[in-house]
């Protein structure tokens, strides 16, 4: 299983990277996993907060059914992804309103200010994507699953 610094590596992991593959159940596709590389940020909670457009395939499919993954992998490992770290958050995904929108858009935009020049455009909407679960692999034979309490730590 998981050893007492995994919940760590992982946190820190998700918190260097700057995207990773969304994957969604295709509404269109009788649900088949569609995953596309999305840029991320961090709320407050760890949870993941992504700025979808209505156009966007992912957009329709969390509609449909708001279970999602982000996977995330440690990009100094390029040469031997196998080897590095890795992170699978699954999560249920939800169109940040009120207070946690406002959140949700100061820690995107702060952390990718040039996406603020498109905020002014129609039809995007912050997306906060709650862990439920974390599957972390640090390398061959190093493994376990998080929970959100856990994730949170």
């Amino acid at each position: 299983m998981s050893e007492p610094s995994t919940p760590h590596a992982a946190r820190l992991l998700v918190e260097q990277a700057t995207s990773g593959v969304l994957c969604t159940a295709h509404a269109e596709h009788g649900g088949w996993p569609f995953g596309s590389i999305v840029p991320y940020a961090l709320s407050g909670d760890l949870d993941p907060i992504v700025w979808l457009s209505d156009l966007a395939e992912h957009t329709r499919n969390l509609r449909a059914d708001p279970r999602a993954s982000l996977f995330v992998a440690d990009a100094a490992a390029a040469a031997s992804p196998q080897a590095g770290g890795r992170a699978c958050l699954m999560a249920r995904a939800r169109v940040a309103v009120g207070d946690e929108r406002d959140a949700a858009q100061a820690a995107y935009f702060a952390r990718f200010p040039e996406a603020a020049a498109m905020s002014s455009m129609h039809g995007f909407a912050f997306h906060v994507l709650a862990v439920e679960h974390v599957r972390w692999i640090a390398g061959f034979g190093a493994m376990g699953w998080l929970t959100r309490a856990r994730w949170q730590g």
